[in-house]
């Protein structure tokens, strides 16, 4: 009778082992998108930035766990979860320096360029995390990964993600609206000049 017992025991222990298992598989790997670490994050404009677990790549699909644009959801839904107030963010991407090399110098910390390209928001990748940051936009700073908690030492870059426009982009419609009126007022002022010299050549 006991060893019936001690048998069944350990069949019901298999069991739930194996359907541990099916489950880990069956069960889609959410732990790989990436993740807002909630007390290593204000907002992307902080002079820390937002650092996150996870991969942050190229890829423009939603779906896709490692893709930017799951980093730009993460950190929106971040944001209105501890309703800071802060304005969404919309990632537009330019280069991944894994596909783009010759964009930044340095393992630890250096600086980076893209000419005629203004970055916005810059990713600095190192290990199993990276950091965003929101930058005022510019074709060229610096970067370090002084931001990504390793040891006692800065952790080597593996790549930086920059995301903005080009340089010679054209300009919304407000922009559009101030240039406008900027050339109508200097156009008004040529104008007067003008009149001013006929007037005197006259007199």
């Amino acid at each position: 009778m006991d060893n019936f017992q001690g048998a069944g025991s350990m069949k019901s222990s298999y069991l739930r082992a194996a359907s541990a298992v099916i489950a880990l598989i069956a069960t889609p790997s959410i732990a790989s998108a990436s993740t807002v670490i909630s007390q290593k994050c204000v907002s992307v404009s902080s002079a820390s930035g937002c650092l996150f677990e996870g991969d942050i790549t190229s890829n423009s699909d939603a779906m896709n766990t490692k893709g930017y644009i799951n980093a730009q959801n993460a950190y929106n839904a971040f944001i209105h979860a501890i309703g800071s107030g802060s304005p969404d963010i919309r990632l537009s991407f330019l280069f991944d320096t894994r596909t783009t090399p010759g964009l930044f110098t340095g393992k630890a910390f250096g600086s980076w360029s893209t000419p005629g390209f203004l970055v916005d928001y810059v990713a600095v990748g190192a290990g199993p995390n990276f950091v965003l940051y929101k930058i005022a936009p510019a074709s060229s700073g610096s970067w370090s990964t002084m931001d990504i908690p390793y040891e006692s030492n800065p952790r080597e870059a593996s790549h930086l993600v920059f995301f903005g426009t080009e340089s010679g982009v054209v300009p919304e419609p407000a922009s559009w609206a101030m240039m406008i009126a900027g050339a109508g007022i200097a156009g008004a002022a040529l104008r007067r000049r003008r009149s001013e010299r006929m007037r005197s050549a006259c007199a």
